[in-house]
């Protein structure tokens, strides 16, 4: 709704369908910021007299597809009149201005403070106009213009598609700490999506992290203010927090034991492991859990002995561990 304050003017590609729509603000008196941007549309209409405005749609309504389309909207009591109410009325057409078929109406509204509204509407024919009016519905004692609203921030026109949550969870590591994790998943909706968990503020991001076990409610909210939620439990594999590191593993690519590495039941940092051979050569380090050895030295498989591993790490009670032992490779 950007344009050039002024009366009777709106800005492309929006035309006037009826009276005259104002540009705000700062016309007649109207001096609400804008929702959005820099201007919005105002209109006032009565019994006699009624504004509105249109657009042609870069592509034909289908005929039987629901659709919502949101702006926000608010009252104002004077309008060069004083006014009653605010009702604002949507239609669809084949000409400009055209009033064929009455998709939404907003009914009677009087904040004045710019609320957002979701007009949810079906088409019932390959509409190619769209059009917005300031319709009275009911008389005014105020004036013969009774009608008065502001209007701004418009959506596009999306097939509706009620969205729907999902969830991964990492677990915690162990009870005693938190780092568990949740990513919420949507389906449908129209994005851009805002999540959050337990009633908490909405967030942009869909990870939480550095969680404790327990349970949680995750919410997703589309840009129509269509939302969904899911049930959710963090959990933990392991009471006691540990690092437990194998005696033993065959890195044959049988899809089992093929890669020594320690299983992790708590939340480290400072983490190293180093493996050596009977020689003492260095065949293998790393400086995270994930990155375990597979059994190979300078391109070629090692050979079938016991290695030396040394494990450096700092637990979640800030503790710092070194770990010595053998572990024996198998084909």
């Amino acid at each position: 709704m950007e344009g050039r304050p002024g009366k009777g003017i709106i800005p492309a590609p929006w035309f006037i369908t009826a009276g005259t729509p104002d540009t705000q603000p700062g016309i007649l008196g109207v001096l609400q910021s804008p929702s959005a941007g820099n201007s919005y549309i105002g209109m006032h209409s009565g019994k006699e007299f009624l504004e509105g405005f249109g657009q042609q749609l870069p592509q034909s309504l289908t005929p039987h597809t629901t659709y919502v389309l949101s702006f926000d909207m608010a009252f104002t009591a004077n309008y060069l009149y004083p006014a009653c109410y605010g009702n604002l009325a949507i239609y669809g057409g084949n000409t400009p201005g055209d009033t064929a078929a009455l998709l939404w109406s907003s009914g009677n509204f009087t904040h004045t403070d710019w609320q957002r509204y979701h007009a949810v509407f079906s088409a019932t024919a390959a509409w190619r106009y769209i059009s917005f009016w300031a319709y009275p519905v009911a008389p005014c004692n105020k004036s013969q213009f009774g009608i008065a609203l502001l209007i701004d921030h418009f959506s596009a026109i999306d097939e509706l598609i009620l969205p729907a949550a999902t969830a991964t969870v990492k677990p915690c590591s162990c009870e005693a700490v938190t780092d568990g994790r949740i990513l919420l998943h949507v389906a449908g909706g129209v994005p851009p999506f805002q999540y959050r968990l337990n009633k908490g503020l909405w967030q942009t991001d869909s990870v939480f992290t550095r969680l404790p076990t327990g349970p949680y409610i995750g919410e997703i909210m589309d840009s129509h203010g269509f939302g969904a939620s899911v049930d959710i439990v963090v959990t933990s594999p392991w009471k006691n927090c540990l690092v437990v590191l194998p005696t033993a593993f065959t890195p044959n690519n049988d899809g089992q034991n093929d890669i020594f590495r320690p299983k992790v039941y708590d939340d480290i940092h400072d983490y190293r492991l180093r493996v050596y051979d009977r020689w003492g050569n260095l065949v293998f380090t790393s400086q995270t859990p994930d990155a375990g050895w597979n059994g190979t030295f300078r391109g070629s498989p090692a050979g079938v002995q016991s290695y030396v591993y040394i494990c450096s790490y700092t637990d979640s009670r800030q503790e710092t561990h070194l770990q010595k032992g053998s572990v024996l490779l198998l084909r």
